[in-house]
């Protein structure tokens, strides 16, 4: 009886969690994966990397730095940002053939990058034809925002004729009537210094040009040879367009001929690190004070922005950046904030969104001009000076882009001759003159005057060119004579000898008397 009982008592306590569960319960199901994450949006860039690792590599770390801040923050539109990268090695149908592939494989949805105007020209061709975005980042061609602008193509950088106004003040400030010029043989320096004959020859008719030394692009740079044909034309001030080892060398062999003592100097992109770095190796305190130079005085900017990025730069790459790398990193971030404003990564989207588009830079905010496609990106400019034996930018200002434009109306016209002249020549960079230009002495304008005003005030730039002009300010005081006894002109770095540089009231900004730029 009690064995039964046992039993009974088992069967049931077995059965009632059998019972107790509905007989179509389910198991207990799996946890769901998490989905996939969107695929990154591709962003095609093409620049020469093995043929100038000095521009290049520095280049290439200012976007890597934008890129990997973008995709901290969460990416755009809720996708991260990818590069593919592909190097043109300076040539132009190499790199159409790079964004091609860019386009039609990788299904990029905008293009960035090119070095030399022969390539950003031939890139932006390409991208009228295949309606891609394309973002030339150091081309200064002003044929890419002008003659042969469209509605695909933007620039970054200060183009040519703005590399030249930003100059063209101090340069007629020197009241010399005989230069000589010395560029490379590309599109970029060509352009250069065209603009800046053309605005120098507006506002100083009597101006003469008395030499050119054009130095191949690639290849040996004979300095001493180019130093003999300067020293016999005899010219009174330099323009010089040239960096790198090409400008080490020129510098290096006109100090040993004496060619700068006296002479009035104007140097574009002189003032980049990579430049002056370069020049204090083999000269430092040899390099006169007082050269109007262009660059980027990264250990002098005291701007929040500018500072946090080069902090940034250096935590990441344990360097200090150069321009290239403002350049690169601005760019990144110019197409991201295009792809944020579009609200989409289609391509239409994309380049219907550039124009007036705003983006933080270490410059500061820019804009993307709606008229020509030109960013405001503007141009520290200074003098040449020395800090314990090294040769520094000293007493520099920031230029905004915005004030380094010429009338609207001029613009208008040079665009619209893409469709009746097309592949027209550069000859009209240096034609356009800034608003208002004086009449000559003949009394013709260098070029025609639009037929109804101006939709906006000028910015003040021919004021200050015009202001610049001999017989606008005091006359230019007498150069020291060397003492009886020496063997040649007193260097103009040397004690005892006056230099009377122009006043800074000309430059486009005001200036902090303690050399920082008023922003």
């Amino acid at each position: 009886m009690c064995r039964l009982l046992l039993a009974c008592a088992i069967a049931i306590t077995i059965a009632m969690p059998i019972a107790a569960r509905p007989a179509d319960a389910a198991p207990a199901a799996k946890p769901a994966r998490p989905a996939p994450p969107p695929p990154a949006l591709r962003i095609g860039e093409i620049n020469t990397y093995k043929a100038l690792p000095g521009f290049s590599e520095d280049y290439r770390r200012g976007w890597t730095l934008a890129l990997e801040q973008v995709n901290a923050d969460g990416g755009v539109l809720g996708r991260k940002l990818e590069v593919r990268s592909r190097d043109d090695r300076g040539n132009p149908d190499d790199a159409v053939q790079a964004a091609q592939a860019l386009v039609d494989k990788d299904g990029v949805v905008a293009l960035f990058g090119g070095y030399s105007s022969e390539v950003g020209l031939a890139l932006s061709r390409y991208a009228d034809t295949a309606k891609v975005p394309y973002l030339a980042v150091a081309p200064l061609s002003q044929r890419l925002t002008w003659q042969d602008g469209n509605r695909y193509t933007f620039r970054l950088r200060p183009g040519a004729w703005m590399q030249a106004a930003a100059v063209a003040p101090k340069a007629l400030g020197l009241r010399r009537l005989r230069w000589a010029l010395v560029y490379q043989d590309t599109e970029s320096d060509r352009a250069t210094a065209d603009a800046f004959k053309g605005l120098i020859r507006t506002f100083q008719s009597k101006t003469e040009f008395v030499d050119e030394i054009v130095v191949p692009a690639t290849g040996k740079f004979d300095a001493m040879a180019a130093v003999a044909a300067l020293s016999a034309a005899r010219p009174e001030a330099i323009f010089n367009l040239l960096t790198g080892e090409q400008l080490a060398a020129l510098v290096r062999a006109g100090t040993a001929a004496h060619l700068f003592d006296g002479m009035g100097v104007v140097a574009p992109f002189m003032g980049d690190p990579e430049n002056l770095d370069l020049l204090d190796e083999t000269l430092g305190a040899a390099i006169p004070d007082g050269w109007i130079i262009t660059g980027y005085p990264r250990d002098a900017i005291d701007t929040p922005e500018g500072q946090a990025f080069a902090q940034a730069y250096r935590d990441r790459f344990g360097a200090a950046p150069g321009m290239a790398a403002v350049l690169g990193y601005s760019a990144l971030r110019s197409i991201s904030e295009a792809l944020k404003r579009a609200g989409s990564p289609d391509r239409e989207a994309v380049a219907a969104a550039f124009p007036r588009l705003q983006v933080p830079t270490p410059f500061g905010t820019i804009e993307y001009r709606n008229l020509d496609h030109q960013s405001t990106l503007g141009i520290y400019l200074g003098y040449t000076g020395h800090v314990d034996g090294r040769v520094t930018m000293d007493r520099f200002v920031y230029a905004t882009g915005a004030r380094l434009q010429p009338l609207d109306e001029q613009i208008r016209r040079l665009r619209a001759q893409t469709a009746r002249a097309p592949g027209s020549s550069t000859a009209g960079d240096a034609a356009v003159q800034p608003a208002n230009a004086p009449e000559t002495q003949n009394g013709a304008r260098a070029t025609a005057v639009p037929s109804r005003p101006v939709a906006r005030p000028d910015t003040g730039l021919t004021t200050r060119l015009r202001g610049a002009r001999p017989g606008t300010a005091p006359p230019v005081h007498p150069v020291v004579q060397a003492p009886a006894g020496t063997d040649g002109p007193v260097k103009a770095a040397q004690p005892g000898v006056t230099i009377h540089a122009p006043m800074m009231g000309d430059w486009p900004d005001q200036v902090d008397p303690r050399g920082n730029a008023a922003h």
